[in-house]
């Protein structure tokens, strides 16, 4: 869509002008056009095109809980204004709201600030398992291997954390021990860190 067009629809739908879709979670209901949601949205141009029962519902309401009222906001804002009010605190809800609603240009927003704001600066390990963790739940390959590589690089701070035991498991140190660029002092600390490890899993 052109500048004009969305700034267009953006003004319909704050004077709710052509509506025919409204979207609820919870209490919250949000105006909307099924054109402008089709375009965007994969999951919205299935839904619409395909039959189901939601396809000529005024009201349709999204129970998943991966969507919360805050962040279909921050979205649909997305989609009509190209705002994106993005921040280190909300990134991890817009994304899983963005990537179950197959909103391709959000997801990708939400990548490069992450790649930005976060995979730029020291990871704790905590933050690292968080983000692992979604990547690998919503299929984002970038993003798996951004963070695997970030990890990668701070390995002796990580096996020196007190989180290094605790919170990495089994699949994340040997996601980390398989790469070629883990930045460790020597071969004897990465043995003795994982014998750490096992000892203590034990």
């Amino acid at each position: 869509m052109t500048a004009l067009l969305l700034s267009k629809f953006a003004q319909f739908r704050e004077r709710e002008e052509f509506i025919d879709v409204r979207l609820k979670v919870g209490k919250d209901v949000f105006a909307a056009h099924r054109n402008v949601l089709a375009a965007n949205s994969d999951y919205f141009y299935a839904m619409f095109t395909d039959g189901m029962r939601e396809t000529n519902q005024e009201v349709i309401e999204l129970k998943n809980e991966d969507i919360s009222v805050d962040a279909l906001r921050i979205v649909l804002d997305s989609i009509y204004r190209g705002d994106m009010l993005i921040k280190k605190e909300n990134v991890f809800e817009v994304l899983a709201t963005a990537s179950h609603l197959q909103v391709t240009s959000v997801v990708q927003q939400c990548c490069d600030c992450l790649d930005k704001e976060l995979l730029q600066r020291q990871l704790d390990v905590q933050t690292y398992r968080q983000l692992s963790a979604l990547a690998d739940l919503l299929g984002l390959k970038n993003l798996q291997e951004a963070t695997q590589r970030k990890m990668a690089s701070m390995y002796k701070e990580v096996c020196e954390s007190e989180e290094f035991l605790s919170h990495i498991d089994a699949d994340q140190l040997s996601s980390l021990l398989s790469r070629d660029d883990p930045s460790a002092p020597s071969e004897s600390f990465v043995f003795k860190s994982v014998m750490l490890w096992i000892k203590y899993k034990k």
